[in-house]
């Protein structure tokens, strides 16, 4: 090992260029040059320490070995950075596919927020046309004042149905109203009451009706106007520019 250093021709006692390394692309191949070279100085040295079968090739000096220790290391701290940095750009690629869902659901949203604003949009187009076609068909107030007074002022009817009150036109049709009248609801719901009585008569539910007696003396007292039912016709009303098509309602 006191040799004297002499520099050896050879690929197995060049000097490993670490430059030349970290100009290489491929991290396997910054790792596998000093491993190489580390396995060509160990074969060189036990070639070198075995029995003398022939003329043993001489014996690697100590600063290749060190030379290559230095350029393993420099490989190994290159691969640490390398993997550290690969860590980092592995995370970015999740990252980047998890913003790349998140924009896919953001367009799925988008597409149906567009179709329902599209429905939105055509409804209210709808509604303008409709409301557009109402105001060109919109009548003038003068004509409904005017048809309002050709309109019967007790009724609904129009103006061409004929009068039922004159003489030789067909009775009316009974009229069903679509509530009970005051005497139904007195008969009760199972119509077993008695009817409605006479002015002044009282009777409890479920017995029979008793006739008030009569006072005669009121009769006699001069200036008593007895209660009778007015049986005049009503007086016409005459409504001038009333709107109401249905006062007797």
């Amino acid at each position: 090992m006191s040799q004297q250093h002499r520099p050896q021709a050879g690929p197995s006692n060049a000097p490993m260029n670490v430059h030349q390394q970290l100009d290489d692309n491929s991290i396997s191949a910054t790792l596998l040059g000093p491993l190489n070279e580390l396995q060509a100085l160990a074969h060189t040295l036990f070639l070198a320490l075995s029995p003398p079968q022939s003329k043993p090739p001489p014996k690697p000096h100590e600063e290749a070995f060190l030379r290559c220790d230095r350029a393993l290391a420099s490989a190994i701290n290159l691969a640490h950075v390398h993997q550290i940095k690969q860590r980092k750009i592995d995370a970015l690629e999740a990252e980047i596919l998890e913003l790349d869902f998140q924009w896919r659901d953001v367009c799925h949203e988008l597409a149906r927020g567009k179709a329902e604003l599209e429905e939105l949009i055509e409804e209210g187009d709808e509604r303008i046309k409709a409301i557009d076609e109402a105001k060109k068909a919109s009548i003038p107030y003068p004509e409904l004042l005017t048809y309002a007074q050709t309109l019967s002022a007790f009724t609904s009817a129009p103006p061409n149905m004929p009068d039922l009150s004159l003489p030789g036109q067909p009775p009316p049709p009974l009229f069903f109203p679509p509530f009970p009248n005051e005497e139904k609801m007195r008969r009760g719901r199972l119509n077993a009451e008695a009817p409605l009585g006479l002015l002044g008569e009282t009777h409890s539910v479920g017995r029979a009706p008793t006739v008030s007696p009569k006072n005669e003396g009121v009769q006699n007292i001069p200036g008593a106007n007895p209660y009778r039912q007015d049986l005049r016709a009503p007086q016409p009303q005459f409504f001038d520019l009333d709107l109401d098509l249905n006062p007797d309602l």
